[in-house]
């Protein structure tokens, strides 16, 4: 067989809402120059790159997806919404994205398509959905970061990788909803509605991501935590997912276990404080320069209480960053969360932030990175635990 040159890549999809500026990255590995399909120009260019280089091309809204079309705005019998599709209960609502095989009776599509649909509105006898793509609308950037470059057997007869069907299918768009973002009701219900402190009494010390996600987590806090910061890190453990040496930064935690607290080294001031409970935060305006929030936003029964009060005791211009994966205590994460699509929920948290007057505001997803080999779920999957974060200032 023939040698082929092949290569790690760390695709970059960014768009812009008009709300927030976008970032979905995917690691692709063994790519193929021979076999595999690219989009625009980045054939040519990405053969030629050593290890380290970047390339970027920007495309107009409709070229690396289906181009938005008037009549995939559809209004539809509402009983035509299969609520019992794979045994589950399903209600349509308006704002949510559901897979198009929910409604394949009345659209035409394969009773197994799962490509998202948005409902629009919600009638008495009729439902309106807009089919289009959730990325037609917008103009969209791909950066290509050549991570490793390698020589390998070149494949006979084996699929050909689609990048831009690979970047754009599999949830990006889905943060950016409709107007203001459909109506949540708060307090956001759970299966345990049993005060917290009883959950918490005792100590947890476990990772909800693997190390890889906590390697890559901390990557992202390293852009915006710098040495001097003043740092709140919000419903925390044992570990502050940071990279900083003792004294460069003055973190101070809430959490709801003493014993996970003081586990924690970075700490300097550890509070024990039940969020649901008394979302108040017992500091001064303009406190601290970031405030954190790892993978526990979806805990919060009143999360816009909560985000109102970060707002309020960080210093202008100071950042709040959340963050969370597929992992959680499922009883104490709030229903719609765990019913929604990955990228939905950072379209929920992104609501929060609005509706709390941040600015500047940002998303990112971190996908494709291989879960390290002696990790207990391995066997599951080999793919390191998704990371997607949402982050806004103070202005």
């Amino acid at each position: 067989m023939r040698q082929a040159r092949q290569a790690t890549i760390e695709f970059s999809l960014k768009w812009n809402s008009g709300r927030a500026a976008h970032a979905d990255r995917l690691l692709i590995p063994e790519i193929d120059f021979r076999r595999d399909s690219f989009p625009g120009s980045m054939e040519q260019k990405l053969p030629q790159m050593q290890s380290g280089e970047q390339v970027e091309e920007t495309f107009s809204p409709g070229e690396l997806v289906e181009p938005w079309k008037p009549s995939d705005l559809r209004k539809i019998p509402l009983g035509t919404f299969n609520s019992h599709y794979n045994n589950l209960r399903l209600t349509p609502h308006m704002g949510r994205f559901y897979p198009v095989a929910l409604i394949a009776g009345a659209t035409g599509h394969d009773h197994g398509d799962m490509r998202p649909f948005r409902v629009v509105e919600v009638g008495d006898e009729t439902l309106t959905v807009d089919l289009n793509h959730p990325l037609s609308q917008y103009p969209l950037t791909v950066r290509a970061t050549l991570l490793e470059p390698f020589t390998g057997t070149e494949q006979r007869g084996g699929g050909c990788q689609d990048i831009a069907v690979m970047l754009t299918q599999k949830g990006p768009g889905m943060q950016a909803r409709n107007g203001e973002g459909p109506a949540y009701d708060f307090p956001l219900a759970r299966a345990d509605d049993k005060e917290d402190s009883l959950f918490y009494a005792m100590p947890r010390m476990v990772d909800h991501i693997d190390r890889k996600a906590v390697e890559i987590l901390k990557s992202i806090h390293a852009r915006y935590v710098k040495p001097g910061s003043r740092v709140l890190d919000l419903m925390t453990s044992w570990t502050s997912h940071l990279d900083m040496a003792g004294g460069e930064v003055a973190i101070t935690g809430i959490g709801m276990n003493q014993q996970e607290l003081d586990a924690n080294p970075l700490l300097n001031d550890r509070l024990l404080q039940d969020l649901n409970k008394t979302p108040l935060l017992p500091f001064d305006d303009d406190s601290f320069d970031v405030v954190l929030c790892s993978l526990s936003v979806e805990y919060l029964i009143s999360p816009r209480a909560v985000f109102a009060e970060v707002r309020r005791v960080l210093k202008p211009g100071g950042l709040f960053l959340n963050s969370f994966s597929e992992r959680w205590f499922p009883t104490k994460a709030v229903t719609l969360w765990t019913e929604m699509h990955p990228f939905e929920r950072i379209g929920m948290v992104l609501d929060h932030y609005i509706a709390t007057r941040f600015d500047d505001l940002q998303t990112e997803s971190v996908r494709g990175h291989f879960r390290p080999d002696d990790d207990k779920y391995r066997g599951m999957s080999p793919f390191s635990d998704p990371l997607y974060v949402v982050a806004g200032r103070k202005s």
